[in-house]
């Protein structure tokens, strides 16, 4: 808590390049490249690929509570939003909070960029973060079948919704996560009608 504060407060350096005084220069923000992913019953695009300066910001947000950076990513979220037409939509659904992680952190990375994100692009949706149906751990240091098995089952929608909605996540990997939340939605009769990820991470397993 007492790094968030100093980091709301103080000025920073570059998280990419350690200039100072800003927490991200703007030479080294990201360019936005929105990418489509194949193999899911729903669209799915992301925004960058999760390595060099986008995986220095986002981990800096989410690992090191650098709450500064919120904005900066959100602007990419703010890309992938603007794509999508919400007036026949219902929400914009979070993965289930990771407890031990937000008790870490102090906040939720995904449904709070996903808030920022809707309100840059002047989206007036509300942002549902599923359940917990049961505990799961980190997915990192996971391989692929570890992932699936550790979120399959784990998340819940307890909120009522009729018309269709849409996923959003920080970042993917395998996409089991993106999955059991497909899972969760559909289960209460949603139709997904598309996902947005800030990153995508080419898993090498």
């Amino acid at each position: 808590m007492t790094s968030t504060l100093l980091d709301l407060l103080l000025p920073s350096s570059c998280i990419v390049c350690g200039k100072k005084p800003i927490p991200l220069c703007p030479g080294c923000r990201p360019e936005v490249r929105i990418k489509a992913v194949q193999g899911f019953s729903f669209p799915i695009r992301y925004a960058h690929k999760f390595e060099g300066a986008v995986a220095s910001v986002i981990s800096g947000y989410k690992d090191q509570q650098l709450t500064t950076l919120g904005k900066e990513i959100a602007l990419s979220g703010l890309a992938l939003f603007s794509e999508l037409d919400f007036s026949q939509l219902s929400a914009v659904i979070t993965p289930a909070r990771n407890l031990r992680n937000f008790r870490k952190r102090g906040f939720d990375p995904a449904h709070d960029l996903a808030m920022r994100s809707l309100k840059l692009a002047g989206i007036n949706v509300p942002v549902i973060s599923l359940s917990n149906a049961r505990s799961r751990l980190d997915q990192r240091g996971l391989d692929r079948a570890e992932r699936a098995q550790n979120v399959a089952g784990s998340m819940k929608l307890t909120r009522a919704l009729s018309k269709p909605v849409v996923l959003f996540d920080d970042v993917m990997t395998t996409g089991a996560t993106v999955r059991e939340m497909a899972r969760a939605c559909e289960e209460q009769g949603l139709r997904i009608a598309h996902c947005c990820v800030l990153a995508q991470r080419f898993a090498k397993f």
